[in-house]
C-alpha cells in the first residue's frame, strides 16, 4: 500500500479498517503511524491474535507502544459461523485488553491526560486527535464494540465536538 497508494498520493487520505482480524489490526495502526498524508484513520479489531505468536514468544511493537503477544492471543477460530474454541465470554477480557493496546499504539503526537465522556475515551496533542469508543452493536454473545478514530491537525470539529 505504501509502494502504490501513500507514496503516489498527495493526501489526504482516509483509512477505514472495518473488521480486522488477529495481527491485521497491528498492520492498519502501523499503516496510520507510519504514513503522514493518512489524515485519518478509523479502526473496528475483530478477532484476537492466534497464539502462534504467544508460543514464540513474540512482543508486539506498534508507534510507542509494545506489549507481550501472550497478554491477547488466543486459541479458537470461526468457520463460517461455527466457532471453535474457548466458550467466546472468556474472550471478552482479552479482547478488551487487546483494543486497549492498539488504541495506545496510535500515534498522535505527544498526548495531554485523556477525557473520558461517557463510552468516548479522548486523547488530544497540538499534532492530532484519537479516540476509542463503545458502540453496542454485537450482542447476545457479541462484545467486540470497540471503534478507535484518529486524525491528524487540522481536526474535523464535528468529529471531536469541538466549539
Amino acid at each position: 500500500m505504501k509502494k502504490y497508494v501513500f507514496e503516489k498520493t498527495e493526501g489526504p487520505i482516509i483509512v477505514l479498517a472495518v473488521h480486522l482480524c488477529g495481527t491485521l489490526s497491528l498492520k492498519a495502526v502501523d499503516m496510520f503511524n507510519s504514513n503522514d498524508n493518512i489524515k485519518f484513520f478509523a479502526l473496528k479489531p475483530c478477532c484476537l491474535p492466534r497464539m502462534v505468536h504467544a508460543n514464540r514468544g513474540d512482543i508486539f511493537k506498534i508507534g510507542k507502544h509494545e506489549f507481550d503477544a501472550k497478554e491477547v492471543c488466543s486459541n479458537g477460530s470461526f468457520n463460517k459461523k461455527n466457532w471453535t474454541g474457548p466458550p467466546r465470554w472468556h474472550l471478552e477480557p482479552k479482547f478488551n485488553l487487546w483494543a486497549d493496546h492498539l488504541f495506545r499504539g496510535i500515534d498522535v503526537g505527544d498526548s495531554v491526560e485523556p477525557t473520558q465522556n461517557g463510552y468516548r475515551l479522548l486523547y488530544a496533542s497540538e499534532d492530532g486527535s484519537k479516540a476509542k469508543d463503545e458502540i453496542i452493536i454485537q450482542v447476545d454473545g457479541g462484545f467486540q464494540n470497540t471503534y478507535m478514530f484518529a486524525e491528524r491537525s487540522p481536526l474535523t470539529k464535528e468529529i471531536w465536538n469541538e466549539v
